[in-house]
């Protein structure tokens, strides 16, 4: 396989992607990129997506409504069993699901990932979530399993002080987790961002600072694709307009477009990887995608010389993902999802490509020209 993204490589010629050269940050430090194997974009293995206070407030500014009907109350604050994950499954709210906070089930889990083949993961847990690096440093030690920890903000709504604060002390801090580390454990990748409204002023601000801190040290942005898509367009620019290398950038969320692979196309034309990172959800009444409908467009993108812009992930953030409660968990791509793709007619380059080749690319940080960013 050649290493470099020559142009003249038949590789890109049909839109497949080599293994690049250069090195990603994982929490025990650097590796080679083209040592990261089949790796996870967008993955959480400690985090807590509960709103910060059980207020209608805090609700809100997360984007959510807190339930008032006593029913719904008692669910959402009931332990996770069995006997709920039927109304779980169906959109009720649960505390305890959102909260992913045992680190030995979290080693557990993501053993199941090895043992099918995988080396390496992104803890897309930003500042404000939960994130702990010292953990994942153990869990990565005790897994054999390479983890890239994320840094910046999800959203406003899980981060205290956001709305006093400008873009360089936000890219300060972004930064310094990228570079020197917290207590250490550097992270490796900007982000996961939320779908964030570019018209916000506090979100304008994280986004500003995650597009001056990837120019500044060549990390990648992971980010949730928002609904709307001028929003998104919008958002895209913002990015560019602040000196992200939109080539940097996932984007993912893509799962719900993967019955239209006309809507993607919009993004592909910026440059951006598309990803897919909601594979292993049982569908329902509610589903708007399945697993089937992304598979069926992964083949479409690469048909139309895009392979080299898909990546696939499980998006794990809750327990009713894990497989002790009965989902998907780490495994799932490898386990049922690559070999779903093969019996569509995928064959080994294209299964390369979109979980080791375009990951590693992702996560490998270039050579930044003296003088970028701030």
């Amino acid at each position: 396989m050649p290493s470099s993204d020559s142009i003249d490589s038949p590789e890109a010629a049909v839109g497949l992607a080599p293994v690049p050269l250069g090195t990603a940050v994982t929490v025990t430090g650097e590796v080679p990129a083209g040592a990261l194997g089949v790796a996870l974009t967008h993955e959480h293995l400690l985090s807590d997506f509960a709103p910060p206070a059980d207020t209608p407030e805090s609700w809100a500014a997360t984007g959510r409504t807190r339930p008032t009907a006593a029913g719904l109350l008692r669910l959402y604050r009931a332990p996770l069993t069995m006997e709920i994950l039927g109304e779980i499954a169906m959109g009720a709210p649960n505390r305890d699901d959102w909260l992913l906070g045992d680190e030995h089930l979290a080693a557990d889990e993501l053993a199941a990932f090895r043992r099918a083949g995988g080396g390496t993961l992104v803890d897309g847990t930003a500042i404000g979530l939960g994130r702990d690096p010292a953990a994942l440093r153990r869990i990565s030690a005790a897994t054999g399993v390479a983890i890239v920890m994320g840094c910046g903000w999800y959203h406003p709504g899980w981060a205290d002080g956001l709305a006093g604060r400008d873009v360089a002390s936000l890219t300060d801090e972004i930064v310094r987790d990228l570079t020197e580390g917290v207590h250490g454990v550097r992270a490796g990748i900007i982000g996961e961002i939320g779908a964030l409204d570019p018209d916000d002023p506090v979100a304008r601000v994280v986004l500003a600072a995650a597009a001056r801190a990837s120019a500044a040290t060549g990390a990648a942005i992971s980010l949730r694709r928002t609904e709307d898509a001028a929003a998104q367009r919008r958002v895209l620019d913002l990015l560019a307009e602040q000196g992200a290398d939109l080539t940097r950038v996932a984007v993912g969320g893509c799962d719900t477009l993967a019955p239209r692979p006309d809507d993607l196309e919009p993004l592909l034309e910026r440059g951006v990887f598309v990803r897919f990172d909601g594979l292993g959800r049982l569908p329902s009444v509610l589903s708007v995608s399945d697993d089937q409908d992304v598979a069926t467009a992964v083949l479409e993108l690469a048909r139309r010389g895009h392979a080299g812009r898909v990546l696939l992930s499980q998006g794990v953030a809750a327990k009713s993902h894990l497989l002790a409660y009965g989902g998907g968990g780490y495994g799932f791509v490898l386990q049922q999802f690559v070999p779903y793709l093969r019996m569509l007619g995928a064959d080994d380059a294209l299964i390369e490509t979109v979980t080791v080749a375009n990951p590693a690319r992702l996560l490998a940080v270039p050579v930044v020209s003296e003088g970028a960013g701030r």
